[in-house]
């Protein structure tokens, strides 16, 4: 059988339209290529602009340009010595001549490679890049992506379908300073009454890089799971490793008969009481940095608190403290099983048990106070959860009260505000300052 023969080349063009042929090549045994000119359309409405560039130590051996304006401008080196000899005359000419144009030819400058000086803003001297793993303390969950900061901010949150995420988000390349905008979720409405709106806090950090900051949010419909029985609102929280760092309180939910449910609190603010003669107390106020270590479960219709630091289950058998880290780790879920897909980073997150009988379920998060008020089997009234959960309501005709909110002072607060999130999930948007 005859071999086939080969596939014939490809081959190249250019639009004589709008481009002007200056040279090409082709064939067999030669590098192609195709060189044209273009001039691009004058556009109307321009206007004439100045940079200024500033160039220090040019005699040095530290050359420093800035400019006034972002863009691209060439720079090259000049390099000249008075005696220098750096051409092919004959040194024994040179050294002894006082003819002027051979002495020229043998001193004549050096230059550099052109480059390329790009400036750009203050704002993205920062590569500002951030990966995200979206996992789960319990169930076998992964997703990842990557988002630059200066191109868009990063929106987190918590959805019916997989309320109970956790976002590990990190950057890889630099420390990155970041501006988040956190909030808890709201309380239900029932019948007409309004639940507690969630409280939020805006605060500034520098997430270092390589490092594990985890995320964990809910939503109110996630009765037993996220949040309280009688649809509190659920609370949000912010890690560095297994450190909280803020946590916002989601607000009361509301009675049937009448009542509505308390508002949420921001960093270092009470959750507000749910109204109507049996209405929730809210979580109460906790200064900065003075959130006791230990959890609390919901008992009954009192509301809990969480823990300053997280506790888990696979990483205390292993004898680590709740406020360690773990040195650089893939994520493990609370019974040890390791995630394969997320990254080798440092780490401190110690996932929780879902099962609601564990002790430190679900991390202390699910704090707000259990509704044991019913109308029809629907529970009302329910505490919202937070760093201090509310109380439930102790009737269908009152609401339940707000989850506070708190800091442990390692972060920057810039605005800490009760009852501002009408949604009913937990959130967080990250952006550059």
């Amino acid at each position: 059988m005859a071999r086939a023969g080969g596939g014939g080349g490809g081959e190249s063009a250019y639009n004589n339209q709008v481009c002007t042929l200056v040279s090409g090549t082709g064939g067999q045994n030669t590098t192609p290529y195709v060189k044209v000119t273009y001039t691009s359309a004058t556009q109307s409405g321009g206007s004439q602009v100045t940079t200024n560039t500033v160039i220090t130590g040019a005699t040095s051996d530290t050359l420093t340009l800035k400019a006034d304006r972002v863009g691209i401008q060439t720079v090259r080196c000049k390099l000249t010595h008075p005696v220098a000899v750096n051409k092919t005359e004959p040194l024994s000419e040179v050294t002894q001549t006082t003819d002027t144009s051979l002495l020229s030819r043998a001193n004549s400058a050096i230059y550099t490679n052109t480059v390329n000086f790009e400036t750009i803003s203050a704002t993205n001297q920062q590569i500002s890049t951030l990966n995200v793993e979206q996992l789960s303390d319990f169930a076998a969950t992964f997703g990842s992506s990557s988002q630059n900061l200066f191109l868009n901010s990063l929106n987190l949150g918590a959805i019916n379908s997989q309320p109970n995420r956790v976002f590990v988000v990190y950057p890889p390349d630099e420390n990155i300073n970041v501006k988040i905008i956190m909030a808890a979720g709201a309380g239900d409405d029932f019948n007409g009454n309004t639940g507690g709106h969630g409280g939020r806090t805006t605060f500034t950090y520098t997430m270092k890089r390589n490092n594990e900051y985890a995320f964990k949010f809910g939503i109110n419909t996630d009765e037993n799971g996220t949040a309280s029985l009688g649809r509190g609102g659920a609370g949000a929280y912010f890690y560095e490793n297994g450190i909280l760092l803020v946590a916002c309180g989601g607000g009361g939910a509301a009675g049937w008969y009448g009542g509505n449910g308390g508002a949420g609190g921001g960093a270092g603010n009470a959750g507000a009481n749910g109204s109507g003669n049996s209405g929730g107390t809210g979580g109460v106020s906790v200064s900065t940095g003075a959130l006791p270590g230990a959890g609390q479960q919901a008992s009954g219709t009192i509301g809990g608190k969480v823990e300053s630091c997280t506790s888990g289950v696979y990483w205390a058998q292993q004898g680590y403290s709740p406020c360690s880290n773990m040195g650089t780790q893939k994520f493990r879920e609370f019974d040890g099983s390791q995630v394969p897909r997320s990254a080798s980073i440092t780490r401190g997150y110690k996932s929780a048990s879902n099962v609601t009988t564990a002790s430190g379920w679900n991390g202390f998060r699910t704090n707000g106070g259990f509704s044991s008020s019913h109308v029809g089997g629907t529970f009302v009234g329910g505490g919202g959860s937070g760093a201090y959960g509310g109380n439930a309501t102790g009737n269908t005709s009152s609401g339940g009260g707000g989850g506070s909110g708190y800091t442990n002072g390692a972060v920057t607060i810039v605005s800490s505000d009760n009852g501002v999130n009408a949604q009913d999930f937990s959130y967080a948007l990250i952006e550059l300052p």
